[in-house]
């Protein structure tokens, strides 16, 4: 038996694909938006205390835990006509626009350290709240969507690009509006406003252009200690929890930390050549991943992808204060981050997949839940060591005006935005090399599984006749 094991050929709408990634764009550019800037916004523009905002990220951590498993056993158990995730997509979408625009109008005086700091607080807790009801849906959809590697990297391109897209937004907006000038700019309230009102309006249309397996609503309820205590037994996917974790910690530092790059590192320089190279980047590694995951399969993919984004980092770090020669450096980075794109959700499907082998059921919520206990917190934890790192070196913190920065608190600019992220790669590359799903033997296994898939909806299609008599009535 040999690595060219070839599944059932399946087929997955562009339509049902463009529905799935427009929401998620939707969903994820209102995420990152806030957790991407928001201690840039704070510190930067309103003055907070750096230290406080660390503090805030660690508490944030402990409701970021708790929260996403609750949802996450409730979205799973939902029965309803439509499904169990597009309602609360569908209607969720309201207020995660409103929770977004609030975030970034504090009712605090901003001479108040305490009272920002609340607000801060209040922002993060309502932001992560929608987001995890609306986000754990998009995180299950992909693997009910689709089975196999091919269809799920296809599903993959179009989450890279919608990754693409959101990471070229999430760089321009914030850098338009939060860099390179005194102040807030007079557009920014307008600019956050509309971007609240349109990515709902996109939540809710995309909603009615998803698919989801109806049959997995035939499945018994299961209670909320039980479905924790099965996801004990999948021992790939807590392998796989190793570099997620570690990764949960690297992209945070980098769209927190090129805004910081950007106004102080290469202050006067046009930003606009490491945008470029970022983006031209992105579209190469999407199209040569493409290409080879197949070949390379996900595990291998993601490695090779972890290992040359590792290497970029380490190089930007002796040449970032160069915008020109940066830009080569973050088409390498950008290549790296398509790579992973692509990779991701594969790996992480396959985790699920092997959950399905062990306990019959589908319990795609539930997994993100558990991926957020572990993934989430490491958003606080980059942002404490962050602010606490670039403060080591002797970072000003804006006192009304921009402060001049010494050449030590650059270099910590440069330490905290690349030697850390090359750090936790490393290690990613590293951890990647216990998780089991790979080879000849889980192609096998994934055969089985399509064959299980089948099986369940000629099922829920049966039971469907067997109550329409009834129904008629």
């Amino acid at each position: 038996m040999n690595d060219s094991i070839e599944l059932s050929k399946e087929h997955v709408p562009v339509k049902i694909k463009l529905n799935y990634s427009g929401g998620r764009l939707a969903s994820d550019l209102l995420n990152g938006l806030v957790f991407g800037n928001l201690t840039f916004f704070y510190q930067v523009k309103l003055g907070a205390d750096p230290g406080l905002l660390a503090i805030g990220w660690l508490i944030f951590a402990i409701w970021n835990t708790v929260n996403d498993p609750i949802v996450s056993y409730f979205v799973d158990n939902t029965r309803t006509k439509i499904g169990r995730r597009i309602p609360y997509i569908r209607y969720g979408s309201i207020f995660y626009g409103l929770v977004f625009i609030f975030c970034w109008f504090p009712i605090s005086p901003l001479d108040n350290e305490i009272g920002l700091f609340i607000n801060f607080l209040a922002a993060l807790f309502l932001l992560d709240t929608m987001f995890t009801i609306v986000g754990v849906c998009f995180f299950s959809l992909p693997n009910e969507i689709a089975v196999t590697a091919k269809q799920r990297a296809s599903l993959g391109v179009y989450s890279a690009v919608v990754g693409f897209i959101n990471l070229v937004l999430g760089l321009v907006i914030p850098i338009i509006l939060l860099t390179g000038q005194e102040g807030i700019h007079p557009l920014f309230a307008p600019a956050i406003i509309i971007i609240g009102l349109v990515c709902s309006l996109i939540l809710f249309v995309t909603s009615f252009g998803i698919k989801e397996n109806m049959f997995a609503q035939l499945q018994e309820h299961e209670g909320f200690i039980e479905g924790l205590r099965l996801t004990l037994k999948n021992i790939p996917f807590w392998l796989l929890m190793i570099p997620a974790f570690l990764l949960g910690i690297i992209l945070p530092i980098f769209s927190t930390g090129i805004l910081y790059y950007i106004e102080y590192n290469i202050a006067g320089q046009n930003p606009i050549f490491v945008l470029l190279g970022i983006i031209i980047g992105i579209v190469l590694g999407m199209v040569l991943n493409l290409k080879k995951i197949a070949i390379w399969q996900p595990k291998k993919t993601m490695t090779i992808n972890v290992l040359l984004t590792a290497a970029g980092f380490t190089i930007l770090f002796f040449i970032g204060g160069n915008a020109i020669l940066a830009a080569i450096v973050f088409l390498i980075i950008g290549i790296g981050y398509a790579g992973g794109m692509v990779a991701n959700p594969v790996l992480m499907g396959d985790a699920i997949d092997n959950d399905e082998l062990i306990t019959g059921k589908r319990r795609e919520a539930i997994y993100g839940g558990v991926n957020a206990i572990v993934t989430k917190p490491a958003i606080s934890i980059a942002n404490f060591i962050y602010l606490e790192v670039i403060v080591a070196f002797g970072f000003k913190a804006p006192e009304g005006v921009s402060q001049p920065q010494t050449d030590i608190a650059l270099i910590g600019l440069l330490f905290a935005f690349c030697i850390i992220p090359a750090l936790f790669l490393a290690l990613t590359a590293l951890g990647l090399r216990w998780y089991p799903l790979d080879g000849p033997e889980w192609l096998e296994k994934k055969r089985h599984i399509m064959e299980l898939h089948k099986k369940k909806e000629e099922e829920f299609i049966q039971s469907l006749s067997e109550k329409k008599p009834k129904n008629s009535t």
